[in-house]
């Protein structure tokens, strides 16, 4: 099989959908590429569209955020450096957006953000090349731990502002540190 070389785009099916497009128009900072009552196509980027949204009406009773495990679990989102990252960060939560979930993995550095409707993004950097991404996961830390360790964004910013060494910020406790292109400036 030969991997896909993008991401094209994910569709949601939602009763949320006025709150939804405006949600994913100022994360993404997204531009409408065609909008009516039923179906809107985004983008953020040269692709002719990578988010749209399928409206399903007003939700029943007892309709609400999604909170079970069916559907979409997230969908991850990758940033070259911790620069690119760090400042999608500080504008989501100058805007009130903040994210649900901050996870050092071990193999990238990730916050997960939800939408109205409950969906997930990642939002991540690769702390870790590919091999020793893999030789991370094979190991007794990874399988004592899949999940990682949680982490303060704010700190993590902060130290980032100040010109630190974040190595130690974005690497798990159970994890031996290791040059990390990512964390180099843009």
């Amino acid at each position: 099989m030969v991997a896909p070389s993008k991401l094209a785009h994910v569709v949601y099916a939602t009763h949320h959908y006025d709150q939804m497009i405006d949600w994913y128009t100022r994360v993404f900072e997204a531009k409408t590429q065609h909008a009516n009552d039923k179906l809107t196509f985004l983008t953020y980027d040269e692709e002719h569209h990578r988010l749209a949204f399928l409206n399903l009406g007003p939700a029943s009773e007892g309709d609400g955020r999604r909170r079970d495990p069916v559907g979409v679990h997230h969908v991850a989102y990758t940033w070259d450096t911790i620069n690119g990252l760090m400042d999608t960060y500080e504008r989501l939560r100058d805007m009130g957006i903040t994210p649900v979930t901050r996870l050092r993995h071990g193999m990238t550095l990730s916050m997960y953000y939800e939408d109205p409707d409950g969906n997930r993004s990642e939002f991540q950097i690769d702390v870790l090349d590919v091999d020793a991404a893999n030789e991370f996961m094979e190991g007794a830390a990874f399988a004592a731990n899949p999940i990682g360790e949680d982490f303060d964004p704010d700190e993590l910013l902060a130290a980032h502002r100040a010109g630190e060494d974040l190595t130690a910020r974005v690497f798990r406790s159970d994890q031996e540190s290791v040059t990390v292109p990512a964390l180099a400036g843009d």
